[in-house]
């Protein structure tokens, strides 16, 4: 919807202006839509996704269900609330529409690392392939510490038709080494609406 004003009139109370019912009507839809603009969620590994998920020197994409405890959807931007999600179970973000602006935030829990991994490399790609054909964000991350430790990268990010056609994959890696990750957890909040 695009905004709408209200007619004042050419000067006080010349009853050329906007009725003041409808003029209600106008402040009630400006501020819906307002409050559908932001909104977030937080999904995080359960039952279906692998305990543990193994990450080496070849890319492969970040394995959350959505499905465990820690996950929320009860305040996702209303538009999309109880209808749709920003991120679709099968490990992937779905924006909503051409122009939104997101901050991703992931949460990984490192319980054990070998052959001396100094960093976790987090690419987000809208290829939409399995394997990383559109990247448009990368963050790499320390992982010197001994396990088990916790770590978190985020990645702010518009989106385009591209992205809203092909959704967004997480695909991590490590610069030597392998890494297990046991608890995973991916937080979307949505800043802006693109449509408005």
């Amino acid at each position: 919807m695009a905004q709408q004003t209200i007619n004042l009139g050419t000067i006080a109370n010349d009853g050329t202006g906007t009725p003041l019912r409808d003029g209600g009507d106008i402040i009630n839809d400006n501020f819906t839509e307002l409050y559908d603009v932001a909104g977030w969620a937080n999904y995080s590994d359960g039952e279906t996704t692998p305990a543990t998920q193994t990450v080496n020197t070849t890319p492969s994409i970040l394995l959350i269900d959505g499905l465990g405890s820690q996950s929320s959807s009860a305040y996702l931007p209303r538009e999309i609330r109880g209808i749709s999600e920003l991120w679709d179970n099968v490990d992937s973000i779905t924006p909503v529409n051409v122009g939104d602006a997101y901050d991703i935030r992931f949460t990984l829990t490192i319980t054990a690392k070998s052959a001396s991994p100094n960093v976790i490399n987090a690419v987000l790609d809208i290829g939409g392939a399995a394997g990383i054909t559109i990247p448009v964000a990368e963050v790499q991350i320390p992982v010197i510490t001994t396990p088990p430790f916790t770590v978190t990268g985020s990645i702010p990010i518009f989106t385009l038709a591209t992205f809203v056609s092909n959704g967004g994959r997480l695909f991590l890696s490590t610069d030597a080494g392998t890494l297990t990750l046991s608890k995973r957890e991916v937080f979307i909040k949505r800043d802006f609406k693109g449509d408005l």
